[in-house]
């Protein structure tokens, strides 16, 4: 656990970590070689520009290069030390996290310090040609391995960019097409509140004229029902607007206006998800009083969206039972089913999700959705009465 905290903070503070390759480079020349003043000067300036090859290495590699040409050509007596192993590390490093051209020139940097020093430093100074070539090559295999493990490391670290900006795209579609939902789901109950809206104006002047040609008494029952009637219109008026923000109607729209469902429609919703195959059981309880039209119909879009997720998800051979039950002060409405459940698909998070919980949310309304208490999945809605 001390470990990979460890090795988290390190990741996050790059120069952090090289300048610790460096410190154990410097120490161990001055181990193997503490009596070298010159050695330990060119090692110390090595090792000290590999704190650079991942935040600089571009800077990294040429220091290196100056360093290790100056160390050939100074001290070629020296030998090779320790911290010559920074010229395959500044090859990796510029292969994997400096531009390309700097990779290249890198490259055949090393590859010439690797010609180089081969045949002028010792202990094979004396040696055959052979020895020569053979300690040139071991040396170039150095550099060329440190070239393409950067290679292969350049390409992880695109692919990992490329699969996070990937995420951060899906991401941004998912929440565009949540609030497409939403707004879609809007513009729909713009549309429902119209209904509302135009039936309570067909009975406030069907009742008007009533009362304007009849008697007294008609007067007097037109005005009770005139004030019944815009009562409840702005009750579902405000309701509804309190939903919508700037989403109108698209222009032309084609739906035609008619007059929307509503709780009586219920058991009609019902026997026309019998009459598709769907063995369903209805429990209706009895309205405690008269229901708003929008009430009514979002209590009718839950259900009707219910059980077409559970003939879409749920299987063939399922059942399903919907109650509504009226409480004290609040309208309990549950859709279940014993199908396949979340397993079959029917417990994932679409639009009509969405739209249920837009309409509940409506009515100061919740809606829960999951796996069922038997198995299968449940809709399950809690709306208070409105008042």
């Amino acid at each position: 656990m001390v470990s990979e905290q460890v090795e988290s903070w390190l990741r996050r503070r790059p120069i952090v970590a090289d300048a610790v390759v460096s410190v154990l480079l410097c120490s161990l020349d001055l181990l193997l070689q503490p009596g070298s003043g010159r050695a330990l000067v060119f090692s110390a300036l090595l090792a000290g520009s590999l704190a650079l090859r991942r935040t600089w290495p571009v800077v990294c590699a040429g220091l290196v290069t100056v360093v290790a040409f100056a160390q050939w050509l100074v001290a070629p007596e020296l030998g090779l030390v320790v911290a010559d192993l920074a010229v395959p590390l500044a090859v990796h490093a510029t292969a994997a996290y400096a531009p390309r051209w700097a990779a290249r020139a890198m490259l055949a940097a090393g590859l010439t310090g690797a010609a180089l020093g081969a045949f002028t430093w010792p202990p094979v100074a004396d040696a055959p040609v052979e020895s020569h070539a053979l300690f040139a090559a071991a040396m170039a295999g150095f550099i060329v391995t440190g070239w393409a493990l950067g290679g292969l490391r350049r390409v992880r670290e695109e692919r990992i960019a490329a699969l996070t900006e990937r995420t951060r795209l899906l991401e941004v579609e998912r929440d565009q097409k949540a609030l497409l939902a939403v707004s879609a789901e809007r513009t729909r109950i713009a549309r429902e509140m119209h209904d509302v809206i135009a039936h309570s104006l067909a009975v406030v002047i069907s009742q008007a004229d009533g009362g304007r040609y009849g008697g007294p008494e008609a007067a007097r029952t037109a005005l009770v029902t005139i004030g019944e009637t815009g009562r409840r219109a702005m009750g579902e008026t405000r309701r509804l607007l309190g939903l919508l923000r700037e989403s109108p109607s698209p222009r032309g729209s084609a739906d035609p206006l008619t007059p929307q469902p509503g709780l009586d429609d219920v058991p009609a919703l019902v026997e026309q998800a019998r009459a598709d195959g769907l063995d369903v059981d209805l429990r209706l309880d009895p309205p405690p009083g008269p229901v708003g039209t929008g009430f009514g119909l979002a209590v009718y879009r839950i259900v009707q969206e219910s059980l077409t997720n559970v003939v879409k998800h749920a299987g063939p051979a399922a059942r399903a039972r919907v109650e509504v039950h009226w409480a004290a002060d609040e309208l309990q409405l549950r859709i279940a089913d014993d199908g396949r459940g979340a397993t079959g698909g029917a417990g994932h998070s679409g639009h009509g999700i969405v739209g249920m919980a837009e309409r509940a949310a409506a009515y100061g309304g919740t809606v829960r959705t999951g796996p069922g208490p038997i198995g299968g999945h449940e809709v399950y809605a809690r709306i208070p009465l409105p008042t």
